[in-house]
């Protein structure tokens, strides 16, 4: 098979990873290459097509027009890469490497930990480092093989697995109820309740349905907190109505009376908790290993409560 190419293929594959980082240093990172190679190869890369791809400043780097069909072509070759490395990983018995995860901390220590003790018994050669975070992270940016996460993708390069949805519940402990001046019937009087806000996510406008109808209300937020386990204290307390998952967190509550739903005609929206990685990792035997075992321990968790 003969190669007529104009230019030097892994130069493009290279363009590639700076167009998706936007800069010369963390691709050079990611690439495992010094930042003057990168450099080199794309001022070569630039001289062999004759076009334009990048304009660099002391401040920003960006992509040209042509630069930006350019890069549409080099994921196309970079997805036919990824299909060889897949048939390469797949003839492979275990999975190898090290895998860095993070895990934000609204899903748990108790998941975290049960998810990589699980892997680890699985399979006995990859190494694992999981880090519980409190904010949003990019695996691209902040250095992650995975990143759990909600929310829509802001990132093409991105891929994103569903491994969970929580079923959220509306909920206040049974004394707190009974002292309210009426009962709660209707979703526009959480207005003027104290609201125990899980804020992984920061604020937000709470959305009920139930049948067609749909409506977004803004209780005011006595206490916020990103772990469900202090939201739940909380509402144990009597210091508000919150929204709790049933199938990981209130089940010994619910049937113990110490905690009762709120508004049970109305539905919340479900929580989808996704396996967020980057798109060159697609066909990673290591990740699919990890999705695997993230899914048997909601399974099991479900099954147990």
């Amino acid at each position: 098979m003969e190669q007529n190419l104009p230019f030097d293929l892994d130069a493009l594959l290279i363009f590639g990873k700076v167009v998706e980082n936007r800069s010369l240093s963390r691709a050079a990172t990611l690439l495992g290459m010094p930042k003057s190679t990168v450099s080199r190869k794309l001022t070569k890369l630039e001289s062999d097509l004759g076009i334009k791809l990048l304009r660099k400043n002391t401040r920003q780097l960006t992509v040209t027009d042509v630069g930006e069909k350019v890069y549409r072509h080099a994921v196309n070759i970079l997805t036919e890469a990824n299909g060889v490395r897949a048939l390469v990983e797949s003839s492979r018995q275990e999975p190898r490497g090290e895998l860095r995860v993070a895990i934000p901390v609204f899903v748990g220590i108790d998941y975290a930990s049960r998810v990589g003790a699980a892997f680890l018994r699985h399979y006995p050669n990859p190494r694992l480092d999981i880090r519980l975070v409190d904010n949003m992270v990019d695996p691209i940016r902040d250095g992650f093989d995975v990143v759990f996460g909600t929310g829509p993708l802001q990132d093409s390069t991105l891929i994103a697995r569903k491994v969970f949805s929580l079923e959220l519940f509306l909920c206040a402990a049974p004394h707190f109820v009974d002292q309210l001046p009426q009962p709660l019937t209707e979703p526009g009087q959480l207005d003027s309740v104290p609201f125990i806000d899980f804020g992984f996510g920061g604020p937000r406008r709470l959305a009920v349905t139930r049948r067609s109808r749909r409506l977004e209300v803004t209780p005011p937020v006595r206490a916020r907190a990103n772990n469900f386990q202090v939201c739940k204290q909380y509402i144990l307390e009597g210091l508000g109505v919150g929204a709790m998952p049933t199938q990981i967190i209130c089940t010994a509550e619910l049937r113990a009376g110490t905690i009762v739903p709120v508004l049970p005609d109305w539905r919340l929206d479900p929580l989808d908790v996704h396996m967020i990685y980057p798109f060159e990792l697609s066909f990673s035997t290591l990740i699919s290993a990890f999705y695997e075992t993230a899914r048997e321990i909601i399974v099991e968790n479900i099954a147990r409560a």
